[in-house]
């Protein structure tokens, strides 16, 4: 029943969004497609072939986070997003890979790319996109992708990449000064804050304000812990949307001199302050055990409640729904373990000035191409004895393959489609800022809730940051470096400085 009720709003909305797209182009009664000015409206390009695209399933991951069911329908929101290009490229037949939840679909991205078993339009993250790039996998956007016509604009104004997105979505899908990814979403990391058990710790207004800092949040950790919650924190701590905050907390630079379209930049980790940011950061939450030791994907939903305070995004968010969507005293639904809950805006370090600055970890999803020359489809046949005009037929299709592709990924930055893409339930936050100041997303997971947390986007998106300025394998190596260091400083308790460790990770980055 609810299927069928979905499936008739899908095309319903389908049917509106047509009438909107005919009134757009400038359709009148007398056949005269001109404007008052007496030029023809623009139309959309002729285009015609057959594309796929692949994305997660964002209904799979908020109903089956675990992956108990394995037969799981294509994204219906996704399904919406071309729909909306269908109305301008009908003649563009575009198929849905999209039946993998968030985290199957980014473990097994890499392979499926380089194996060929990958659609032509592919939802990738920033923190891949320089290795994508490199490895010749996707496709440069930036000669399509300024003045692209909004033919859903009774004026048909034209769209840029640099003024649709926020700012830290498009510097996120520039290499080395060339656009290779269109934003559709982003996930930044926030605070769910258990107030169950802030309040039974003694704190009786916990919710803070939006300028808190990880002092407060310390003393919030402090506080539970001295009531018995053993491990009061739930965060990614080697993830370098966490640790790179704490790297830059306390007015540092882990770069010199940063510039987007320059990759000439060095590593800069033994920056006095950038120590004395990590040093707090171990010293306060791994050396006293207040940070638990798993990633938020390897806690269920159920499992939440033992936690006062936990760091994650929205990919996080939407797998911990059966939870988070319940009332804590709906008694009907106590198998999932709700507790009453809030979010929080991630916290900041206070300047000598009083002023609270923050470093907000983000991770921007976006449309790419995949470069057929370079990643072959599954199913294509050798080149092997094909005849010159097979092979010329076979370039032929490629190149409008790719035609179409990009004009599917560019899509992306009209209102309407960043709106269908990003879902009536709310499952994805849009990184198109016109789509992001709607409410239509912020009642998701639970209505009433302080949304407002996905909203505050930091300036640069420094997880990507880190693979934009380094080659690939220079900048996994840090990662991984780092996080050694925070554990090996974690067991011993001996340890007293880390600019060594720190001075060698820079020396071997900077080398490259």
């Amino acid at each position: 029943m609810f299927k069928k009720m979905r499936f008739t709003l899908i095309c319903i909305l389908t049917v509106v969004m047509a009438v909107s797209f005919i009134g757009c182009s400038g359709g009148s009664s007398d056949g005269n497609n001109n404007t008052g000015t007496g030029k023809a409206n623009p139309v959309p390009e002729d285009l015609a072939g057959n594309l796929v695209i692949s994305a997660y399933n964002a209904e799979y991951s908020a109903k089956d986070p675990y992956g108990i069911d394995e037969n799981n329908e294509n994204d219906n929101d996704l399904f919406m997003f071309t729909q909306a290009f269908a109305l301008q490229y009908p003649s563009v037949d575009v198929q849905l890979d999209a039946t993998l939840g968030f985290d199957k679909y980014f473990e097994t991205l890499d392979s499926r790319i380089e194996s060929g078993n990958i659609g032509d339009v592919v939802l990738i993250s920033s923190d891949k996109l320089p290795e994508y790039v490199e490895k010749g996998w996707i496709m440069d956007l930036s000669n399509e992708a300024n003045g692209v016509t909004d033919f859903t604009d009774s004026e048909f104004g034209k769209l840029y990449p640099a003024n649709v997105y926020m700012k830290a979505a498009y510097d996120a899908s520039v290499y080395d000064g060339r656009l290779y990814m269109c934003p559709v979403e982003y996930l930044n990391q926030v605070v769910i804050l258990n107030l169950d058990l802030l309040k039974a710790a003694g704190i009786e207004n916990p919710v803070p304000t939006d300028s808190w800092t990880w002092d407060d949040l310390l003393a919030y950790a402090v506080a539970l812990n001295e009531s018995g919650v053993k491990t009061p924190v739930l965060m990614n701590y080697n993830d370098y949307s966490i640790w790179g905050s704490f790297a830059q907390g306390f007015g540092g630079s882990i770069y010199n001199n940063v510039e987007f379209a320059d990759k000439t930049v060095e590593l800069n980790l033994t920056d006095p302050n950038v120590i004395e940011g990590l040093k707090y950061f171990a010293d306060n939450f791994l050396r006293t055990g207040y940070v638990a030791d798993k990633e938020t994907s390897e806690v269920k939903g159920e499992e939440l409640s033992q936690y006062g305070i936990i760091i994650a995004d929205h990919s996080d968010i939407v797998r911990w729904q059966n939870t988070l969507s319940i009332s804590a005293d709906d008694e009907e639904h106590q198998d999932v373990a709700p507790f009453d809950w809030e979010f929080a805006h991630f916290p900041g370090f206070e300047t000598e000035d009083g002023v609270v600055y923050k470093n907000i970890g983000v991770k921007t999803l976006g449309f790419a191409v995949i470069n057929r020359e370079v990643v072959k489809s599954s199913n294509e046949s050798s080149d092997v004895d094909k005849t010159d005009e097979e092979l010329k037929e076979e370039q032929e299709a490629i190149a409008n393959t790719i035609k179409n592709a990009k004009r599917l990924a560019l899509y992306a930055m009209v209102e309407d489609a960043a709106v269908a893409y990003s879902g009536e339930d709310g499952y994805k936050v849009p990184a198109v800022i016109s789509a992001n100041n709607m409410k239509f997303w912020r009642e998701y997971p639970m209505s009433g809730k302080n949304t407002s947390v996905f909203s505050l986007y930091s300036e640069n998106d420094y997880p990507a940051v880190l693979t934009t300025f380094l080659s690939w394998d220079a900048s996994k190596e840090i990662k991984d470096a780092i996080a050694d260091v925070f554990d090996a400083y974690a067991k011993d308790q001996s340890m007293v400085h880390i600019d060594e460790l720190l001075q060698e990770i820079q020396d071997a980055a900077n080398a490259n």
